[in-house]
């Protein structure tokens, strides 16, 4: 593939080095996939079938994937949705219902906004599937970072990041202050890309709302300046934007005050060259923790093509260059739960879905509201909490002149028996308490800040 509608794009020169080399060549899947619907005999698969009678006893007549017989007492799904090799890329048919999730979850839902949905369902790639929300983020990664090369983040982020991108890949992270004055920093964001834009010709971010750690979701007015800023910052440095949308937490924002659905599909608006990449997956949304799927969409501008065909092309190439790393990396990814989901979307349906997940959204957010109404009654001036609108968690900062946060948490859990994670990071101006009240009781949560409480006390 000569991948010449790309090279058209900013997005190719955006690619790292190993983004530009990579691609899926015509090889197993293209032969077995052409054997399948030409050949009468198939020696392409690197699987192995049988009829089912040959090697189950009462086995029907079915050429099936050979299977160990016992497998058909842990699930109802068929041998076919459970042991069979799926696409580089992900099974199709829960590649086509994400994308319709996707839209689903934009909130364009008024009359007045069917242009949008057909902008984002043509200008959107189909969703490309990852072995877990952790996999897209090292794939993305990848494909646009070059080792010492940075990509920009908040301090405050899921530690995971820095593994990814700084221990495993060898590029660096480009910090910024979170918050000033309980606000998200803008300005340092900005000062941030400015200085990385010196030493590179494209400029990458990472953000996620509802935030790991902290639970913080911009309001409109924040995400307004956010837009515009981000906006005007290219316009100036007339370099690409990239920005990673890690949607761990997507669905569960509580407060009234934020955003109501992701920053993808705003960013997907603005006809400026920044490009969202919407990361998202089963594990938090379908809250299937363990079914390690995940999905990465990337966001198009209309004037990177002059016609539908350009389009088609650009998003065929965009597919080649994500299932070249999914299969030098994890091959594919796990079938019987794609399958799972599928069922899910077919015998539930999407509205059914999100009916059943709000019983377990109203449980999040009244434990969300009660860690916040608690934590308001400790009278100390060594701590404080960031703001924070959904997801998991809250953050409490702790005086680092008075209190280590790893000191502190080792002393909760010791004398209190009470189990918090402590971010301690100097160099970046953290030093506090991850609370997960997602795991927490509603009526355990008084007991929790009081034994909390007490432990500030101690120091």
């Amino acid at each position: 593939m000569e991948f010449e509608v790309l090279k058209k794009t900013p997005l190719y020169n955006a690619l790292s080095e190993q983004g530009k080399r990579i691609f899926l060549p015509q090889g197993i899947y293209h032969w077995s996939g052409r054997a399948k619907k030409e050949a009468e005999i198939n020696g392409t698969l690197g699987s192995a079938f049988g009829y089912e009678k040959d090697f189950i006893e009462g086995g029907t007549s079915e050429w099936v994937p050979l299977y160990l017989e016992d497998i058909k007492n842990y699930t109802k799904l068929s041998v076919n949705e459970v042991v069979p090799y799926s696409q580089v890329t992900g099974l199709e048919g829960l590649r086509s219902v994400w994308k319709k999730w996707l839209i689903k979850k934009s909130l364009y839902n008024k009359d007045s906004e069917l242009e949008k949905l057909n902008k984002l369902d043509k200008l959107t790639t189909t969703p490309v599937v990852t072995a877990g929300l952790t996999n897209g983020i090292f794939l993305c990664c990848s494909l646009f970072l070059n080792p010492r090369e940075f990509i920009i983040s908040p301090n405050k982020r899921w530690g995971n990041y820095d593994n990814i991108i700084e221990k495993l890949l060898g590029a660096k992270i480009k910090s910024f202050e979170f918050f000033i004055e309980e606000k998200f920093n803008i300005q340092g964001m900005k000062e941030a890309i400015y200085e990385v834009s010196k030493s590179q010709e494209k400029i990458v971010l990472i953000l996620g709302f509802p935030n790991n750690p902290t639970g913080y979701v911009p309001n409109e007015e924040e995400m307004e300046e956010i837009v515009t800023m981000l906006k005007e910052t290219q316009k100036n440095l007339s370099k690409p934007i990239i920005v990673l949308v890690d949607d761990a937490y997507e669905p569960y924002i509580f407060s009234k005050d934020a955003i109501k659905s992701s920053i993808f599909y705003t960013l997907h608006e603005i006809e400026e060259e920044v490009i969202p990449i919407k990361l998202d997956g089963i594990t938090k949304e379908m809250l299937l923790y363990g079914g390690r799927i995940g999905f990465i969409t990337i966001g198009l501008k209309p004037h990177w093509v002059s016609n539908d065909e350009e389009l088609m092309a650009l998003k065929s190439e965009l597919n080649n260059k994500l299932s070249g790393l999914v299969r030098t990396t994890i091959s594919n990814s796990n079938h019987f739960y794609q399958a799972l989901v599928i069922k899910l979307f077919k015998d539930v349906g999407m509205e059914g879905l999100i009916q059943k997940r709000n019983k377990i959204k109203n449980l999040l957010k009244d434990r969300y509201e009660k860690i916040n109404e608690e934590l308001r009654k400790i009278d100390n001036s060594n701590i404080s909490v960031d703001p924070n609108a959904g997801g998991f968690f809250v953050f409490v900062n702790l005086n680092p002149n008075k209190i280590s946060a790893n000191q502190f948490a080792d002393h909760l859990l010791r004398k209190y028996k009470v189990g918090v994670i402590p971010i301690e990071k100097p160099n970046n101006n953290i030093n506090g308490i991850r609370i997960a009240y997602c795991s927490i009781d509603l009526t355990k949560i008084p007991e929790f800040v009081n034994r909390f409480n007490q432990a500030l006390d101690d120091f």
